[in-house]
């Protein structure tokens, strides 16, 4: 088991060794956190779009963001607004949408989001980890909410080798 360990880590070394261009991306922040336990917020990143050089990175990803509305009365959700957490490989412009969208107590709805992203690595592309900041601006009735949370998108250990 340990030649084993040893093993994949001198190749790791020796492959980081033989290109030109290596890169290390970490994700900082907090991956998890809720500014209420009145509203259940999920987020999944469904479409992982190629980069190319030409487009020096630029890229829009597709997003699903689920809402559960905690609250007695229903909610209407306004504003979402979407953006990375640290630097990276990957990452999220600020970008927001605009809705109109009526969740009743009890009930969850889904909501189809792009965003503008970046992501500099071709190898890992869009599928680098990444910690999303997410606003939730609806009404309770005449009442405000501003809402915030953290989530891991794409919550994967990788290691991508390639040479130039």
């Amino acid at each position: 088991m340990v030649d084993r360990a040893s093993s994949e880590i001198a190749l790791l070394v020796a492959a980081c060794g033989t290109t030109r261009d290596a890169q290390i991306s970490a994700t900082t922040g907090d991956p998890v956190y809720d500014s209420t336990d009145k509203v259940r917020f999920e987020i999944e990143q469904t479409a992982h779009p190629m980069t190319f050089s030409g487009d020096k990175g630029k890229v829009d990803v597709s997003f699903r963001i689920t809402l559960t509305n905690r609250f007695p009365t229903p909610i209407t959700v306004k504003r979402l607004t979407l953006q990375s957490m640290g630097g990276g490989v990957f990452r999220l412009e600020t970008t927001s949408r605009k809705f109109d969208t009526t969740i009743a107590p009890g009930a969850k709805e889904s909501f189809k989001f792009w965003a503008s992203a970046i992501a500099t690595d071709q190898i890992t592309g869009t599928r680098a980890a990444l910690i999303v900041r997410s606003t939730v601006d609806a009404l309770q009735g005449d009442t405000r909410i501003h809402e915030v949370f953290n989530r891991r998108v794409n919550d994967q250990f990788g290691i991508a080798i390639g040479s130039n």
